[in-house]
């Protein structure tokens, strides 16, 4: 009888022990779920995060040797745009955050100008998803007036040549997209960085006003 009472009152100091971790551990948890968020955010890293950028070189990218292919399918080279000043940026179609608002600054550049001398290029950085048949349907999806908008797409290597040439920085994450700087560039006539917009939904008059510094001719 006495065993019996010294294994029952053992079993109800362990059921109490139980019990008391329980409460003090839900009690942790509700009072840290605000900092669990915090350290959670920090360290996830959302699909194309911005990247830090390094500083745009001098050299022209009409000098690159690279070939690509325009939305049509046409085959061409960087020079063979040489002669009008180029609103870029290098983006990817399957973007669902950075990408579509860059191209929604530069919609907002190009409304706001009227130069027959300025036209539009995005260059892709998705060498195997973005063929000619993705960009044409990118376009068309995107309202871009193929008249003065030019979509290319090409080898990694001539991305990755024209990327350090603007400064721009890009990386493949796990899920196929990419965590890139958000720039957009004028190029002269002669394909040279004149001018770099960084950051995304941001007032584009500093953009406006480097395009008419010149007059068009």
């Amino acid at each position: 009888m006495k065993k019996a009472l010294i294994i029952s009152a053992t079993v109800s100091v362990v059921l109490l022990g139980v019990v008391l971790y329980l409460l003090i551990g839900v009690k942790n948890v509700e009072s840290a779920p605000l900092e669990q968020v915090k350290q959670t955010s920090s360290e996830m890293k959302p699909c194309c995060a911005n990247l830090k950028n390094d500083k745009a070189n001098d050299n022209s990218i009409y000098q690159l040797e690279s070939v690509w292919k325009t939305e049509a399918g046409k085959k061409i080279t960087l020079n063979d745009l040489k002669g009008k000043k180029q609103i870029m940026a290098m983006v990817f179609a399957n973007c669902t955050y950075a990408c579509p608002l860059i191209v929604n600054d530069m919609k907002k550049i190009e409304s706001k100008i009227n130069r027959n001398d300025v036209d539009f290029l995005l260059v892709s950085i998705d060498s195997k998803r973005d063929t000619p048949e993705a960009l044409t349907q990118y376009a068309k999806n995107n309202k871009l007036d193929l008249k003065r908008w030019h979509l290319l797409t090409g080898d990694e290597n001539g991305i990755s040549e024209l990327a350090a040439v603007l400064g721009f920085k890009y990386k493949k994450e796990p899920d196929g997209s990419f965590s890139h700087s958000n720039i957009i560039n004028v190029l002269d006539e002669n394909g040279v960085v004149a001018y770099q917009h960084f950051g995304l939904n941001q007032d584009v008059q500093d953009v406006i006003e480097e395009i008419n510094k010149s007059k068009e001719q």
